[in-house]
């Protein structure tokens, strides 16, 4: 095995750890929504915010090192399309759970402790902190296909179709989120 293989599949593997939790946290908590399981929820939500810095973060780095490791051992160019993207969809992630899911959680929990798991604020960020969850993990699939797919600027098609499936999941999503927002919860 070559040093670049081995990169490669550390690479890979630390990609499936990274958004197969994310992945498996995402199913289990639509099936506690569709169930209507408060309690679990919010337990997904405390499981979330351990793993946070236990397994996300800690995984999602190492894809990113491993990443740029592997393309320069690859001799891969950074301009290339395809890196390009996969830096993107990386800060997207990195930049949504910074900014995002750290402040909404601690949020979330603070609400918690004081009224308990029904506390509807508590449920209006966790609807919002799911429908965004759901948005970076569609984003971090494309990134996946991207890494596998290596278009190049001659792959317009290609391009175009992951970028509208990004705007699309984009638009879905911010639709969705207008939904859960405080303005159209209190007019129901």
């Amino acid at each position: 095995m070559t040093r670049y293989e081995a990169l490669k599949a550390l690479h890979v593997i630390t990609s499936i750890i990274w958004i197969g939790a994310g992945f498996l946290i995402a199913v289990l908590v639509r099936r506690a929504e569709a169930a209507g399981d408060r309690e679990r929820q919010v337990a997904y939500q405390a499981d979330v915010s351990w793993l946070s810095t236990r397994l996300f973060i800690p995984t999602s780095l190492a894809v990113f090192i491993l990443g740029i490791l592997t393309a320069i051992d690859g001799n891969w160019s950074f301009s290339q399309p395809w890196i390009s993207i996969g830096f993107a969809g990386y800060l997207v992630s990195f930049g949504l759970g910074i900014l995002f899911f750290k402040p909404q959680s601690e949020r979330i929990g603070e609400l918690v402790e004081q009224d308990g798991p029904n506390n509807a604020e508590a449920g209006r960020l966790m609807a919002r902190v799911n429908i965004v969850e759901r948005f970076q993990l569609l984003v971090l699939f494309i990134v996946v296909a991207d890494m596998v797919v290596k278009p190049t600027s001659d792959d317009s098609g290609t391009l175009i179709v992951g970028g509208a499936l990004v705007a699309l999941a984009g638009l879905l999503a911010l639709a969705a989120l207008r939904r859960v927002s405080p303005d159209t919860s209190s007019a129901s």
